[in-house]
């Protein structure tokens, strides 16, 4: 019979701020989150379906590019600030590139985009937004931007 678990492997990361998300089941949480932000959107909105997804995918823009990309610093006092000045994007596996974690949260914005998208025809103003959330967050993303404040900007004092 096939194994239906999965094989957890201990984590190697220490810090307490990204550990969580190397946890069996996080993936599909934060899928099913996103789902169901978008209907709680169409819900309460009343809105079509594509401009209820392009409210879920800013909203996830808004939202990840200040936790993920600038945020800095651990909320825990047990690090001895040794992650101060860097985000939680750089701290994800003591900021080890292209790790599965990091693949699948550099596709959930470009599926929420293509999704957003197709659902609204492709209309501009949509379309605009949609490509310009997607472009920042994907570029943040990039391992060739590893530490690195383009212009200075949230850069340390």
């Amino acid at each position: 019979m096939a194994n239906l678990y999965v094989n957890a492997v201990p984590t190697a990361d220490l810090n307490r701020n990204t550990e969580w998300f190397t946890y069996p089941g996080v993936w599909t949480t934060y899928i099913l989150i996103i789902f169901f932000s978008w209907f709680l959107v169409l819900s309460i909105f009343r809105c079509t379906p594509g401009m209820a997804w392009t409210i879920v995918s800013l909203a996830h823009f808004v939202v990840t590019y200040r936790l993920f990309h600038w945020k800095k610093g651990t909320p825990f006092a047990d690090d001895q600030g040794i992650y101060n000045g860097l985000t939680w994007w750089e701290q994800i596996e003591n900021g080890m590139q292209l790790t599965r974690n990091r693949k699948f949260l550099t596709v959930v914005p470009v599926l929420l985009y293509l999704i957003s998208l197709h659902t609204t025809d492709y209309r501009n103003p949509m379309l605009f937004f949609n490509t310009l959330a997607v472009i920042v967050l994907v570029v943040a993303k990039f391992p060739n931007m590893h530490k690195v404040r383009i212009f200075g900007i949230n850069g340390d004092q």
